[in-house]
C-alpha cells in the first residue's frame, strides 16, 4: 500500500474510534472489520495458512513483551470503546475483557496470514494486549467507583408544612323537617364610624403642599452614561457572584463524593502506586554486578584496549528457523544453516533431507542462496537481509527478513513469500 492510503486508512479508522466512543452502535462493528481487513490489504489480499506458535511465554519472555507500549496502548484504547458500547449490560466490564482478547486473537491470525504487523503469529503477543485491557478496566473501575453514589444517600426536597385541606362541602344543604319554622337570620352588625379628617390650616379644598425635610438631602439628575455604567458594572458584579456560587456548590458537591468515598479513593491510589512501583522495579531490573576483590600486589594496570568488536550475524555458526514451515512435494521447510555450510533442511515423517546450497554469497547485510534439490526437482533461492549485523540472544526477535522463492525443473513458482528467520544455537 501507498503511504497516502495508510495515512487515509488509519485517519478512517480513528474517525470510527471517535464515533464508537460516542455510543454509536454501527461504528463499533464497522471499526474492527476495516481493522482486521487493513492486514490483508498490505498485501493486496495475498494471504496464506497460518502456522501459530502455542507455547507459553516464560517469566523472561513475558517481561520482554510487556516493552511493546503501541500494543498496549491500541488495546487500552480498545477496551475503552468496548466498555462503552456495553454499557447496557450488568457485566460491561466482562464483556468487554472477552471483546479486547477475541480481537487481539484475530488480530494474530491476520498478521500470520499476512506477515504484516509483527509478522508471526504467537500466543505470547497476546501478553501486551491482554496487560493493556486490564490497565484500562482497572482505571475504568476505579472511574465508574467514584462517580457511584452510595446506597445510603438520598437527595430529598424539603417539603413546607401541609396546610390544612378545607372541609369538603357537603352534597346536600341541611333543611329543617317540614312543620319547623326556621328562627330568623341575625341582623348585620352595624358598618364602624367614619373618620372626619379635619380641613387643613389654609381652609383650601386640597391637601396642603409637602414641605421639604431637612434631613432629606437634595438630590441631582445623573448622566446617562454614568447610569449605564453602574448598570453594566452591576451586571457584571452579579454574574461573577452567580459563577461563584455555581463554583462553591460544585465544590462541596464534590467534597461531599470524596468523603463518601474516601475508602475507594485510598484502596485505588494504594492499588496504582503498588502497581506502578511492581512495573517500575520490573521494567528497571538489571543483573547484579559481580563482586571484584582486589589482588594484594597488583602490579600496574594495564594500558586500556579498545573492546573487541562484536560477533556478526552472519559469522554465528547455528541454524535459522523461520516464522512459517511451508510445505512443497510432501517436504515440509523447517531450517536453514548459514554456517559453517549453507544448507537447507526439507523433513518429512522420519526422513530429514539436507540440500546444499552451490551458490552462497553472504555478507554482513544480506544473503543469497540457491540450493537446487535435484531427486525432488525443486529449487530454493533465498534473498534476504539481516536487520542487524550483531549477535543477538534474544529468541523472540527476528535476524534475517529474507523472500523464498521455490521453483520447479521447467522455472514454475511453486511458493513464494517473505519469511522472518530466528536464530538457534548450534544442536
Amino acid at each position: 500500500m501507498s503511504p497516502l492510503a495508510v495515512r487515509v486508512g488509519a485517519g478512517v479508522l480513528a474517525l470510527l474510534a471517535l464515533i464508537a466512543l460516542r455510543g454509536k452502535r454501527w461504528a463499533y462493528p464497522a471499526f474492527v472489520v476495516l481493522g482486521l481487513l487493513y492486514f490483508p490489504a498490505q498485501t493486496h489480499f495475498h494471504v496464506h495458512a497460518p502456522k501459530c506458535e502455542q507455547l507459553l511465554p516464560t517469566l523472561h519472555v513475558l517481561v520482554l513483551s510487556l516493552h511493546n507500549y503501541a500494543y498496549i496502548a491500541l488495546f487500552a484504547g480498545f477496551y475503552w470503546m468496548s466498555w462503552v458500547q456495553f454499557r447496557r449490560s450488568d457485566a460491561r466490564a466482562v464483556w468487554a475483557l472477552l471483546a479486547t482478547l477475541l480481537v487481539g486473537v484475530l488480530v494474530e491470525i491476520a498478521e500470520g496470514m499476512t506477515m504484516t504487523g509483527r509478522g508471526h503469529c504467537r500466543v505470547r503477543d497476546l501478553v501486551p494486549d491482554a496487560a493493556g485491557a486490564l490497565g484500562a478496566a482497572l482505571l475504568l473501575a476505579v472511574w465508574s467507583r467514584l462517580r457511584r453514589k452510595p446506597a445510603y444517600v438520598r437527595l430529598v426536597k424539603p417539603r413546607s408544612a401541609a396546610a390544612p385541606h378545607p372541609a369538603a362541602p357537603t352534597s346536600r344543604a341541611a333543611v329543617p323537617p317540614r312543620g319547623v319554622v326556621p328562627p330568623p337570620p341575625p341582623p348585620p352588625p352595624p358598618p364602624p364610624p367614619r373618620r372626619v379628617v379635619p380641613p387643613p390650616p389654609d381652609f383650601s379644598p386640597g391637601l396642603s403642599p409637602a414641605k421639604p425635610s431637612a434631613d432629606i438631602a437634595p438630590t441631582h439628575e445623573v448622566a446617562p452614561r454614568e447610569g449605564a455604567a453602574i448598570a453594566a458594572r452591576r451586571a457584571v458584579v452579579q454574574r461573577l457572584q452567580t459563577i461563584l456560587g455555581r463554583l462553591r456548590e460544585m465544590l462541596r458537591r464534590l467534597w461531599v463524593t470524596m468523603r463518601g468515598r474516601r475508602r475507594a479513593i485510598v484502596v485505588g491510589v494504594g492499588l496504582l502506586a503498588l502497581g506502578g512501583a511492581g512495573a517500575f522495579v520490573i521494567l528497571r531490573l538489571r543483573a547484579v554486578a559481580p563482586v571484584v576483590t582486589e589482588q594484594p600486589n597488583a602490579g600496574p594496570p594495564p594500558p586500556a584496549l579498545l573492546p573487541p568488536p562484536p560477533p556478526l550475524q552472519s559469522e554465528a555458526e547455528g541454524y535459522y528457523e523461520p516464522s512459517y514451515q511451508f510445505t512443497v512435494s510432501d517436504r515440509r521447510f523447517t531450517r536453514l544453516t548459514l554456517r559453517p555450510e549453507p544448507f537447507v533442511t526439507f523433513s518429512r515423517p522420519g526422513i530429514r533431507d539436507e540440500v546444499g546450497c552451490a551458490d552462497a554469497r553472504i555478507s554482513p547485510a544480506a544473503v543469497h542462496l540457491r540450493c537446487e534439490f535435484e531427486r525432488v526437482g525443486i529449487v530454493v533461492t533465498i534473498e534476504g537481509q539481516f536487520p542487524s549485523r550483531s549477535v543477538t540472544s534474544r529468541l523472540d526477535a527476528p535476524v534475517l527478513n529474507a523472500v523464498v522463492t521455490v521453483t520447479n525443473t521447467r522455472g514454475e513458482t511453486l511458493f513464494r513469500a517473505r519469511e522472518s528467520f530466528y536464530w538457534h544455537a548450534p544442536d
